[in-house]
């Protein structure tokens, strides 16, 4: 008997399985973000491919088996449940439909309906929702098979709503919980399939936390993952990043390093030059060599894609504000704790916004931002710069010196040329402010 699963793309066998899920043409293109005319296309091969005339014969075709074996333990499955249940609440249903939609933007899941794979999922998100005037969905995430809850929200809907801002606010959530499971995981259990998915998710927090003591063991584990022959392009993003923030963070040799990170980014844009991950790499590889502009249109190309990728949008608020544009970094910081409230007092909020305030000649403002960030994260260099030049201009030399002392505690081998090489790509004349600001640092 032909194995009809084989003869199905990927694609094709995501249609199908929203098809068992009842959507209509309209819906799977809302779910898939693709056009009526490419659902038609798929459905017409679909029907060749299984030997049947329509799409009930179609969803009734017992292809689960073999659609089972063709799933690997490399995959992120993401099982998604009661949507069937959302007949009554149309509102809720089309916000469900938009997070599903939102969740493939990533491009790292393979998102489950009927036909599920043969290993428990990595995730399970249930939904629900209650006919009220004002309609409610109450989407819940579950690690794996289990009955642990990772995150919860009941989200009211009503007629003048925007559904796609709504959308977007869960679905960073969700993603962001995610992350945060997956690297609570791999520190119990630095084997657990998918690998690269568990490994590159700790690598990201525990990056983007300042834990250098974490970072010779991610780079270790990640280059390896990297050496693999079919390595994710997300592997390959996450060890950049760590690459990127060890330099920033002045762990590194700044010029070894950006090396590495330019090796990789264009052997990935060679190996996949559509990915977001890829053209993410490229956008920090122009960073490191102070081309800041191609940077922006890099990361502008990847929210065009996949407007709910957090880590973009944080990353060009700061070049934003490197290039002088301090108006649209602002702009972007406040949107950003739009779409995630949590965001709020983050270092990677708060920096920015301290660096914007001092250029502004706003020093209280700029002083109380980097004391926010200073008071989890005390060894981020440029915000305790930031806080020196604050003092600087207010004459406060005492809290100035005592804030150089606690600097080279941290970075006893930091140089004037660290600092200009943190602040390349910046408009002259606002370099030479901040490198006048904290000469008392480097006499």
């Amino acid at each position: 008997m032909k194995d009809q699963s084989k003869l199905l793309t990927s694609r094709q066998k995501e249609i199908l399985s929203l098809l068992r899920k009842g959507l209509t043409n309209s819906e799977i293109c809302r779910a898939l973000n693709i056009s009526a005319n490419t659902v038609k296309v798929h459905l017409a091969n679909i029907y060749k491919a299984l030997e049947v005339t329509n799409r009930t014969e179609a969803v009734s075709t017992d292809i689960t088996k073999s659609a089972r074996r063709q799933t690997t333990d490399d995959d992120i499955h993401i099982t998604i449940t009661g949507c069937d249940g959302l007949t009554d609440t149309p509102l809720a249903k089309g916000l469900s439909l938009t997070i599903v939609e939102a969740l493939h933007h990533y491009h790292l899941f393979r998102i489950n309906g009927s036909i599920a794979p043969q290993s428990p999922p990595t995730y399970q998100i249930q939904v629900t929702g209650t006919p009220e005037k004002d309609e409610n969905l109450f989407v819940t995430l579950y690690r794996g098979d289990t009955s642990e809850i990772l995150w919860s929200v009941s989200q009211k809907i009503g007629d003048g709503d925007d559904i796609q801002f709504l959308a977007s606010q869960i679905t960073i959530q969700l993603f962001t919980h995610m992350v945060s499971s997956a690297a609570r995981t791999y520190e119990t259990d630095k084997e657990k399939f998918p690998r690269w998915w568990f490994a590159s998710c700790y690598a990201n927090i525990q990056t983007e936390s300042g834990n250098r003591d974490a970072f010779d063991e991610i780079v270790s584990t990640l280059e390896a993952l990297l050496r693999e022959e079919n390595h994710h392009t997300y592997v390959a993003c996450s060890l950049v990043s760590a690459y990127y923030v060890a330099i920033n963070e002045s762990w590194v040799d700044a010029e070894r390093y950006s090396a590495k990170i330019g090796e990789i980014a264009c052997s990935e844009m060679r190996r996949n030059p559509y990915s977001i991950y890829s053209q993410f790499m490229m956008a920090l590889y122009n960073i490191v060599i102070g081309n800041k502009s191609e940077a922006i249109a890099y990361f502008l190309q990847i929210l065009d894609a996949n407007p709910n990728d957090f880590r973009v949008r944080r990353m060009l608020a700061q070049i934003y504000m490197l290039v002088g544009k301090e108006d649209k970094a602002l702009a972007l910081l406040n949107e950003n704790e739009r779409f995630f409230p949590e965001s709020s007092g983050q270092p990677f909020q708060s920096t920015p916004r301290a660096f914007i305030y001092f250029l502004q000649g706003r020093f209280a403002e700029s002083e109380e931002a980097a004391r926010q960030v200073l008071l989890f994260h005390p060894e981020t260099p440029l915000t305790r710069l930031i806080l020196i030049a604050c003092n600087n201009k207010k004459g406060d030399f005492e809290q100035s010196d005592k804030h150089i002392r606690k600097f080279f505690e941290y970075h006893p081998h930091f140089k004037k040329s660290d600092l200009e090489h943190l602040l390349s790509g910046i408009a002259p004349s606002k370099k030479d402010i901040i490198l006048d600001s904290v000469k008392n640092v480097f006499p």
